[in-house]
């Protein structure tokens, strides 16, 4: 059984309006508890949860190692029109839910980002399941520091918006616009 654990970040830090990244780094169950002492024992004692954008680019670099727990990293880039952050989301999500199913994926769980905006994550869940996607994949959100897993997807994020990714070899994104 596998488990898709994602996070998004925003290029630009939200100001460019054209471009929205997703990222879902899957695992096995069972490799679940090794990778999360892993992330555990790499988070700084600064830090309250690993996160791409605070760490130190030497971190950053070594942080990297950690994706290969994974047995896949998805990438979803938003490359459009200018939206509104939560169209732009709307997009990666139906995107994602697609390749995970795809893959047999059938639990995911989403980086939290309050009870308001978990709701629309969910409305829009239901709203592909309306439409006969995603029936079969259960969703959750989780707070970083109680899920350490959700930090393995901000790295993939981190890597990608940091234009890293290629040269250590994470999967070009899938766009969607």
């Amino acid at each position: 059984m596998q488990r898709a654990y994602v996070d998004e970040s925003e290029p630009g830090g939200g100001r460019d309006h054209t471009a929205y990244v997703m990222a879902a780094v899957i695992l096995t169950v069972a490799s679940g508890e090794l990778a999360r002492a892993e992330v555990r024992a790499s988070t700084p004692r600064r830090m309250r949860k690993m996160h791409w954008y605070e760490a130190l680019p030497s971190q950053r670099v070594s942080w990297l190692d950690l994706l290969r727990h994974a047995v896949t990293i998805l990438v979803i880039r938003y490359d459009g029109a200018a939206a509104r952050s939560e169209r732009r989301r709307r997009r990666c999500i139906e995107r994602l839910v697609h390749e995970l199913e795809l893959r047999g994926v059938r639990h995911v769980v989403l980086e939290t980002r309050g009870r308001s905006r978990d709701r629309d994550d969910l409305a829009m869940v239901d709203a592909l399941r309306d439409r006969g996607v995603g029936r079969d994949v259960r969703f959750e959100h989780a707070s970083p520091s109680e899920e350490p897993l959700l930090a393995l997807a901000d790295i993939a994020c981190g890597a990608h918006v940091a234009g890293i990714s290629d040269e250590h070899g994470l999967p070009k994104p899938i766009i969607v616009s």
